[in-house]
């Protein structure tokens, strides 16, 4: 009994809901009343209770189709109220539907709606080249992926964001993505992989120590998924690779590269920029290695690629099991060691588990290809 009366409270408090309750309510009592007046009369229309509500449902909403009406001067009267009230009602209804729509799309757009969809890539923070990087994944992904930004910038950039990419496969989340509540609140939980991003500071420097903490926090609330951390400082590395980020870019590594080829090796950055530009047609592309082709060569697998695709492949990769995070630690322990390594405890995982993605590069011709290796190709 208890727990039925919590429910009805519980509906009532749901304004749709109590609405077309009020709707029901009014369509019983005027047509049940109607029924009543027009009995009293000799050439009434309307005979029985279901004839009496569809006549109040048809008159409440304004319809009108006229197969039952009224004859005694009692029952219009009562017909006039109805209307009134059906009108009223229906009004009510309507601008509460919309009211909800446009409070949805209001929080929303400010970031504060649970995220329902699954198997989306999360990415957290804000950096100066946020639109290339979602161009790329747009370009890349070809499916209906999902992504979820979550980070602290002004509500009006987000919305130009969503206006370019569309409000259904782009979401926001405002809040501190080091916040346990933000991240379930982004379903991390069902979400494919998280890109932290280094967040750039009012004064011009950047926050690694910020990307460290929110590579726990993830990595305790869903150790096994995919973890990408963008850091500036050479010396965030090692902590996050404790911290068990499955991969850690460097900010500064490539450029710096590519600077010294504009000098010295002119045509290699070029190569380079065509290769990893998303809508090249040559960019980079892993794919799988058909099972006839294990324990054969890779001079084989090559030609294949070759006369069968076009491709030029370039190298092999696994997933392979993380070496032991110990060797990462120092003798004596710090207090940020320490705090890692607890961390990884409370998530169930040791600091020797984990999976990384292992390269080779221009393998020998006589390699011999193992199940599970892919391969990553020029198209």
């Amino acid at each position: 009994m208890v727990t039925g009366l919590a429910l009805i409270r519980s509906l009532y408090r749901n304004q749709l809901l109590r609405i077309f309750a009020y709707i029901l309510m009014a369509a019983l009592v005027g047509g049940l009343g109607v029924l009543f007046l027009e009995n009293r009369v000799g050439n009434a229309q309307i005979h029985n209770i279901p004839e009496a509500l569809w006549w109040a449902i048809v008159t409440m909403t304004t319809v009108g189709y006229g197969d039952y009406i009224p004859s005694g001067g009692s029952s219009r009267v009562l017909a006039v109220l109805i209307m009134f009230v059906g009108i009223s009602l229906t009004s009510f209804l309507t601008g509460t539907i919309a009211s909800v729509i446009v409070s949805r799309r209001l929080r929303a757009n400010q970031g504060l709606l649970q995220i329902k969809v699954k198997d989306h890539i999360i990415i957290c923070g804000w950096h100066h080249k946020m639109e290339s990087l979602l161009d790329a994944f747009f370009a890349i992904e070809n499916d209906d992926s999902h992504f979820v930004l979550i980070n602290e910038e002004a509500e009006e950039r987000m919305q130009a964001l969503k206006n370019s990419y569309g409000y259904t496969r782009l979401k926001y989340i405002r809040g501190e993505f080091t916040n346990e509540n933000i991240l379930r609140q982004a379903n991390l939980e069902k979400a494919r992989a998280v890109i932290l991003l280094t967040t750039e500071l009012p004064t011009g420097g950047t926050s690694d120590e910020k990307t460290i903490l929110a590579t726990l926090t993830i990595k305790n609330m869903n150790p096994d998924i995919r973890v990408v951390a963008y850091v500036t400082d050479q010396a965030a590395i090692s902590p996050l690779k404790r911290a068990q980020a499955d991969s850690v870019v460097l900010a500064d590594n490539f450029g710096s590269f590519m600077v010294v080829s504009h000098v010295l090796h002119p045509g290699i950055p070029q190569t380079a920029n065509e290769l990893l530009d998303s809508q090249s047609p040559h960019h980079f592309k892993r794919v799988a290695i058909e099972a006839q082709y294990v324990g054969r060569t890779f001079s084989e697998l090559y030609s294949h690629f070759r006369k069968a695709h076009g491709w030029i492949t370039i190298g092999l990769f696994t997933e392979e099991e993380q070496a032991d995070f110990s060797s990462f630690l120092s003798a004596d322990t710090s207090q940020l060691d320490a705090f890692i390594e607890r961390k990884l405890r409370e998530a169930g995982k040791g600091i020797g588990e984990g999976q990384s993605i292992a390269v080779m590069v221009n393998p020998p011709d006589d390699h011999v290809i193992q199940e599970g290796e892919g391969a990553v190709v020029i198209p």
